[in-house]
């Protein structure tokens, strides 16, 4: 571990003169110096003041604020702002935390794309000037966990019956560290990630639907294809987030390949008749089902061939049935034509397991107590169904009301019911086993594998070698 921290400080030096970072209101108390600090790790300075009492200080949430009469501001990035399909939800709901708290605490957004958000906390890590509120990949967490960088949210949490109540239990245990420590919010709802497509594209090839085999998925394909159809829409930029999908359903579905994903390691050995199979089925995919413009594609374009009709189906989250009746991206009554499914042999994607939103050591105590705040409110009945409604999944400890069910999207209707009739496992994605510099390289050789400049093999050698790295 302390060689991963001594390769991450290296990388970040080299970053740090060429990027930009802000304290985002850490040093009001004096404490940012305390952000990120593993030399502190397990001293009793300010930031443990502030944290490792915290029965007492969660017992007594909000009370330095209330004295104060000042409007507490607390300021962080975000990745869901801007065109980001997540923005719809999220910052809505800021503005009515915000009015709700309005003259006790204000949360500010700072901007920022997805692609560049986990690189900007590493180096405000680094820096030692972290926001109060991060969302972190595991390899950070494992290190900045190591070195007690986060608050216990555990205390707060036992304080808050309408946090509690609602939390999955398997997140709980995920997110809670050898110490008993809470790092990170646990999540109370799960998001199944499945496939969307066209009706009436798939209509032309006689379907009404994909099969639940992956040698019937195949033969779909085939006769898509062969009705002029393009069956996918697939990518090979950014992160290759919708081939990744297919792939992750690929190994969920061969029984060594749902061990793997069930027991949760990180996987840093692709040099196996499982990875390689799977790989070749991602070059077929890729070489014979999709687009041209699949090769380098972004999400934004992958989403468009979609959209525009140019392909029968795509490979995303419930968070994306929004944009089908959004006339800036789709025409009008597109949603319409729209159905949705999860994958073979009973198969969707997503997991309880992960961390989501983490609050470090060194935050000031009124922060704090802000940020537990905003946790309860997001998980308060009418937030909670709010989001989803309006991006999907369920909730398992708080069964969602017939009138919320009443004002669910027909897709999203479509896709619990698919969930609920022929759901076999939920698993976990690779991105959730694989070392980040792998899920990087495996996005980087998708156009290699997709033009014959790199064989399966070598794909899952490349993959190995990089893994092998992040062992030493």
């Amino acid at each position: 571990m302390k060689k991963i921290s001594f390769i991450l400080v290296a990388l970040m030096l080299v970053l740090s003169l060429a990027a930009c970072g802000s304290n985002n209101g850490n040093n009001s108390s004096g404490n940012s110096s305390s952000n990120g600090n593993s030399s502190n790790s397990g001293n009793s300075g300010d930031s443990g003041t502030a944290t490792d009492d915290s029965s007492s200080n969660a017992a007594n949430s909000g009370s330095n604020n209330a004295g104060s009469g000042k409007e507490v501001v607390i300021k962080f990035p975000s990745y869901k702002t801007g065109n980001n399909v997540g923005a719809i939800f999220f910052l809505p709901q800021i503005e009515r935390f915000n009015k709700k708290y309005a003259g006790k605490y204000k949360i500010e957004i700072e901007e920022i794309v997805q692609d560049e958000y986990s690189k900007k906390i590493k180096l405000l890590y680094q820096q030692k000037k972290l926001p109060p509120l991060i969302e972190v990949d595991k390899e950070l967490a494992d290190i900045m966990i190591n070195n007690g960088d986060f608050v216990d949210l555990k205390p707060y949490i036992d304080n808050s019956p309408e946090i509690k109540n609602v939390l999955i239990d398997d997140s709980v245990k995920y997110n809670t560290d050898k110490n008993g420590k809470i790092v990170s919010l646990p999540l109370a709802f799960e998001r199944p990630i499945g496939m969307y497509y066209n009706k009436e594209l798939m209509q032309k090839a006689g379907l009404t639907g994909f099969s639940d085999t992956w040698d019937g998925f195949f033969s779909d394909l085939d006769k898509l294809k062969a009705a002029g159809v393009t069956p996918l829409s697939l990518m090979t930029g950014e992160n290759g987030w919708t081939t990744m999908l297919l792939a992750s359903a690929m190994i969920a579905s061969d029984p060594e390949g749902q061990q793997i994903l069930t027991k949760g390691d990180i996987v840093t050995n692709f040099n196996s008749p499982l990875w390689v199979n799977t790989f070749t089925k991602v070059q077929k995919l890729l070489q014979d089902y999709t687009t041209k413009s699949a090769l380098g594609a972004t999400y934004s374009i992958a989403a468009n061939e979609f959209f525009s009709e140019n392909t029968a189906a795509i490979a995303n989250g419930p968070w994306m049935v929004g944009d089908f009746s959004n006339t800036d991206k789709a025409a009008e009554g597109f949603a319409d034509k729209v159905g949705a499914t999860i994958y073979p042999n009973g198969v969707a994607l997503g997991s309880a397991d992960g961390y989501w939103y983490s609050i470090p050591t060194g935050t000031p105590q009124e922060q704090i107590d802000g940020l537990i705040e905003y946790f309860k409110f997001i998980y308060s009945p009418e937030e909670l169904n709010a989001f989803l409604v309006a991006e999907g999944g369920f909730a398992p400890k708080m069964p969602m009301p017939d009138d919320s069910k009443a004002k669910l999207n027909p897709i999203m209707r479509q896709l619990n019911d698919e969930v609920g009739a022929k759901m076999k496992t939920l698993n976990r994605l690779i991105y959730d086993i694989v070392p980040q510099s792998v899920a990087d390289l495996f996005a980087k050789n998708l156009p290699l594998l997709a033009t014959n400049d790199m064989t399966p093999e070598q794909f899952c050698k490349a993959m190995t070698d990089t893994a092998e790295k992040f062992k030493k």
